[in-house]
């Protein structure tokens, strides 16, 4: 019954939510096979979740507590973990060992966003570089990665890993990280609100500034327009002659020219 129950979970959405669930009624020997399955699954890459059911707690102080061992090793651990204590842990099955080591790039991606191929090498315990070349575009295709490869500088450029389990213990650690980071961010904001208050007192000074000079562009438009107007009303004052003095000029012109004919 267990093995039919467990066949189904690879054709599900979402495999470790399955998972999850039939471990609320696996006990013994399933449960077992159940963390065998889940660790051999593809597209399963992390295990907070299953850890958290007591049918799998259980397992910590039994006789198969290398099981459980071997299920934090997953959630939290690396391919250098592993050899570490190994005595202490089953052997891996090609899928394991091979998730494991994907695991263990999105450990090292989430540390540094350029790996050298020789620290790949060290800790994914691979010697041959064709051999991580085609590990690393295999873990990118999962979608747990993203990146590229660099073949000149020796070097792999992250771009993208996700997140691991994170060990509960780690938990108030990460509270403070994100509390910095949120005071931070409080902090930045009053700094961009204080320039931007600034901003705008300049532009408004600004503002005010070429309002006053237009104004007095327009005072002076006004101050020149009147004297040129004065000016010209002035000059034409000046040129015209009354019509009397005109008449008498005339008339002087005629007595004058009356005169001399009477003396010849």
């Amino acid at each position: 019954m267990a093995s039919e129950q467990s066949s189904t979970v690879l054709s599900t959405n979402n495999p470790i939510e399955s998972y999850v669930i039939l471990a609320k009624s696996f006990h013994g020997s399933a449960i077992i096979s159940l963390i065998n399955q889940v660790l051999d699954a593809n597209g399963v890459y992390i295990f907070g979740e299953l850890l958290e059911q007591p049918s799998i707690r259980q397992l910590a102080e039994g006789p198969d507590a290398k099981y459980y061992k071997l299920l934090m090793l997953f959630a939290y651990g690396t391919c250098s973990d592993y050899e570490e204590n190994k005595n202490e842990l089953p052997e891996l099955t090609p899928n394991q060992k091979r998730k494991l080591q994907q695991l263990t790039i999105v450990s090292l991606a989430a540390r540094n966003k350029r790996i050298p191929y020789n620290e790949l090498q060290s800790q994914l315990g691979i010697s041959d570089l064709r051999e991580l070349e085609d590990l690393i575009i295999e873990t990118i295709y999962t979608g747990i990665i993203e990146g590229k490869l660099d073949q000149q500088e020796q070097m792999f450029e992250v771009d993208f890993a996700i997140s691991r389990d994170v060990r509960p213990e780690s938990a108030d650690e990460i509270i403070n990280i994100l509390e910095t980071w949120c005071s931070k961010c409080e902090n930045t904001l009053k700094d961009l609100e204080g320039e931007i208050r600034k901003a705008n007192s300049i532009k408004a000074e600004k503002e005010n500034m070429k309002n006053d000079i237009k104004n007095k562009i327009d005072e002076i438009k006004a101050v020149l327009k009147e004297e040129a107007s004065t000016t010209a009303s002035s000059s034409s004052s000046k040129k015209e002659v009354p019509p009397y003095l005109k008449l008498a000029k005339k008339n002087t012109r005629e007595g004058g020219l009356r005169g001399s004919k009477l003396r010849d």
